[in-house]
């Protein structure tokens, strides 16, 4: 039952996708911030190791989007109306995971908007995903599957939209396990010698690192309406020496009791301006 679900939501994609068969040479990432807690309280990377694979939405009943993955919610809709009801009757550990396409080879994944972290899923994985762009939140018109991704990318790259919206979403349907369809684990370097280095190495995946996020109040102060000043005095509250990043975020949320929407907005100042390399690295 469960493969049928997978495949008729895959083939109800194929059947609005557009374009010419081709090759698509880049990964799946799936961006998410490694230090926060589960539902139930659990550290979120003990509670992936104990699992054994990536939940869904509605599964976890978190997120570092839209918090609508239950029934009758937009997310849940959203499924119904772009699969064509596929999903309606389908356990929670079938529905989609969300991530990106890497296009652009962005060192911190395609979509940094949801996370420091990212997982990088295997190539074999991308005969059960789906895309769309942009993101599910403004309504899209355009899906596919990935061998007629073409258009998608072509629309992507010649996008003006902002930086931390221009990702193509990718649907990655079906069970994501770890030791069968996760490549690596690629985390800030902030988290060196923390519980979450030590969290991530017993998930049983290769753990790399990417160059990490790093951004002065100073430097947020030159975009104000980005996301708004109460974003830069709260940033300016949470800092060290001026400073701030993906851990004193975490931390903020964890330990110091901050509402997790609001560490939300400025996670996307240091997202959007606190890269510390410009150069989007061909290898990881």
């Amino acid at each position: 039952m469960g493969k049928n679900l997978v495949e008729q939501a895959i083939e109800n994609i194929r059947l609005k996708s557009k374009g010419a068969d081709g090759t698509l040479n880049c990964a799946v990432t799936i961006n998410f911030h490694p230090d926060r807690y589960t539902s139930d309280n659990r550290p979120l990377l003990q509670a992936i190791a104990d699992n054994g694979y990536l939940k869904s939405q509605f599964e976890t009943g978190t997120s570092n989007g839209g918090l609508t993955a239950y029934f009758g919610g937009k997310r849940w809709s959203w499924e119904q109306r772009v699969f064509d009801g596929a999903y309606e009757n389908a356990p929670d550990n079938l529905r989609p995971k969300y991530g990106a396409l890497n296009f652009r080879n962005y060192e911190a994944g395609a979509s940094p908007r949801f996370g420091s972290s990212y997982f990088i899923l295997k190539r074999h994985t991308l005969e059960r995903t789906t895309f769309c762009y942009p993101d599910s939140f403004f309504e899209p018109e355009d899906f596919a599957i990935s061998s007629r991704v073409k258009l998608l990318i072509d629309k992507a790259s010649s996008s003006k939209a902002d930086l931390l919206d221009d990702y193509i979403e990718a649907h990655i349907h079906g069970v994501i396990r770890l030791n069968d369809d996760v490549e690596c684990l690629v985390l800030d370097p902030v988290y060196r010698s923390t519980i979450v280095e030590q969290d991530a190495l017993k998930l049983g995946i290769p753990v790399k690192w990417h160059s990490g996020y790093e951004l002065t109040i100073e430097h947020m102060n030159r975009h104000p309406y980005y996301r708004g000043q109460q974003f830069i005095e709260l940033a300016e509250e949470l800092a060290l020496n001026g400073i701030i990043n993906p851990r004193i975020l975490g931390s903020a949320v964890t330990e110091r009791g901050y509402d997790e929407q609001d560490i939300k907005k400025v996670w996307h100042y240091l997202a959007r301006f606190g890269y510390q390399s410009i150069q989007a690295c061909q290898s990881i």
